[in-house]
């Protein structure tokens, strides 16, 4: 992986992080909302290290919501009262920053 790709990730990464942005959009107000809300709740938490996961887990959240919509439900109807338990359970057993950091202090001393 050169520089550039560690900086920004790869085209192909950016290709499908802006497809699923645009998709995001493309939901009622209240749906990109708390979508936008959640994505900034798993960032700041640091849920997610993975791009692969980060992919899965957001698509995830979009197809909930644009059921929600087709369904006529409200999003707490879909995640519940309690929307951060909610990302923290599909974040659950995914690698997060907090790991990576342990197995880094837990390899650099011998």
């Amino acid at each position: 992986m050169n520089i550039f790709e560690k900086i920004i990730g790869s085209l192909e990464d950016k290709r499908e992080w802006k497809a699923m942005e645009a998709r995001a959009k493309t939901l009622p107000s209240e749906y990109h909302n708390a979508y936008k809300a959640m994505q900034k709740y798993l960032f700041n938490t640091g849920g997610m290290i993975d791009w692969q996961e980060t992919k899965f887990v957001f698509n995830h959240i979009i197809d909930l919501l644009e059921e929600a919509v087709a369904d006529g439900k409200r999003v707490k109807e879909v995640t519940g009262n309690d929307v951060a338990a909610f990302c923290d359970d599909l974040v659950i057993d995914a690698k997060s920053w907090v790991d990576k950091q342990r197995q880094k202090l837990n390899d650099a001393i011998k």
